[in-house]
């Protein structure tokens, strides 16, 4: 089953969508013209998630950034909300079919622009995908459509099926898996480009470089590890689900809650030990059916300026009506949602005075769509304040 054709739980009268628009390369600034009168839109050119060229009209919108910071070029790739195709009208002034062209690229249309990367802040790569929060917003997971649809759905009748299972799930947790791994050796190249910059500056100004020497370092264990997401069903039962981490909760020597990172095996060891397997285990035993299904996704830790963010609709009065970052995160915070990832590299705010032991990579999500619902009552606004599109994943593993 394509994860394209998945539904979200809910329907909506009207859905608002998120496009990502990137330059020509992902170092390459965004091209932006300034409309030549107040009648006319802006333009913004860009690329979009599937190659294809776009015009965007910005249609000057409440939300998004000031359009002028787009005309230095030194933005690579922004979000472009309420992101629509703009089509030809016939004689009677009627919407056709035809989507609009200019210059040879199809013509859309956005309500505002948010940045995803750019030179002072440039993403190592934007994913896009289902997401989730966890850990009061300081890990975001995220799973690919395509990584949905390669899910595997297993029919299990005895012992033996579920050992399979378990050694399938043992490679999708591996280091090689990582999300962040492969930026290791650019960013390790960056680092060593700057490190001698700092020393032959102290040279030049003959003056002890009092800096860091160069190491090769790696993610840290924090970053970008698989975790498998998985649900069952024993006969005609209910779903249950859950998630195997390659991270676990434990106490220190002060008796505080941390974080304890672990091997894939570890991780599959602890979940062997878990409530969920006991359930299918037993079932097996007594000679009922199982259906098994998992994917693969990968966590991330969030941005310092994401968590503020999250902070501070935490403490907004609860009833309130919710708008931007604000219904992506009460959406994600417990349920799958759309989103948009980017992932950048945190590097220590001191280097290279001081460096940190390992790399550290950082994700930004924000929403990629949301719903309306037409008010009955429509004095004022037309529609409800917007929601989060959510998706029951859990199910379509089943499937």
């Amino acid at each position: 089953m394509n994860p394209t054709t998945l539904q979200p739980s809910k329907k909506f009268d009207l859905i608002l969508r998120t496009a990502v628009v990137r330059g020509e390369k992902p170092t390459k600034g965004l091209e932006a013209v300034l409309a030549p009168n107040e009648n006319q839109m802006n333009r913004l050119f860009g690329f979009l998630s599937d190659g294809s060229a776009a015009v965007i009209a910005d249609t000057g919108g409440k939300g998004g950034m000031d359009f002028n910071k787009l005309l230095g070029g030194k933005i690579f790739a922004v979000a472009a909300d309420g992101f629509f195709p703009v089509y030809e009208k016939d004689e009677a002034k009627n919407r056709t079919s035809t989507q609009k062209v200019e210059d040879g690229k199809a013509l859309y249309s956005s309500s505002g622009f948010y940045m995803l990367s750019s030179k002072e802040y440039p993403a190592l790569t934007i994913v896009e995908g289902f997401t989730r929060l966890y850990d009061k917003g300081e890990k975001v997971l995220v799973m690919t459509a395509e990584q949905l649809a390669a899910h595997q759905t297993i029919p299990m009748t005895s012992e033996m099926d579920w050992e399979m299972a378990l050694a399938s799930m043992e490679g999708l947790l591996e280091d090689s898996q990582n999300l962040v791994a492969q930026f290791d050796e650019g960013v390790n190249k960056k680092r060593k480009r700057r490190i001698e910059d700092a020393v032959r500056d102290a040279e030049d100004a003959e003056e002890p470089y009092a800096g860091v020497k160069f190491e090769e370092l790696s993610v840290s264990k924090k970053d970008g590890n698989p975790f498998i997401e998985y649900a069952f069903r024993v006969e005609d039962g209910a779903i249950v689900t859950g998630r195997i981490l390659r991270e676990r909760m434990t106490r220190d020597e002060n008796d505080r809650d941390v974080t304890e990172y672990v091997e894939a095996a570890d991780a599959l060891v602890h979940f062997a030990e878990s409530a969920h397997v006991r359930q299918i285990v037993a079932a097996l035993e007594e000679g009922k059916s199982v259906l098994f299904g998992f994917a693969q996704g990968h966590v991330m830790r969030t941005s310092v300026q994401f968590r503020r963010k999250y902070e501070n609709i935490a403490k907004a009065p609860a009833g309130a009506p919710r708008y931007g970052d604000a219904v992506y995160i009460d959406g994600a915070n417990s349920h799958w949602v759309k989103g948009i990832v980017s992932v950048m590299q945190s590097m220590h705010p001191n280097f290279p005075s001081k460096d940190y032991d390992a790399h550290y990579y950082v994700a930004a999500p924000r929403q990629m769509e949301v719903g309306l619902m037409k008010k009955a009552d429509q004095a004022q606004r037309k529609y409800t304040p917007p929601q989060a599109l959510t998706y029951d994943l859990e199910a379509f593993l089943l499937k």
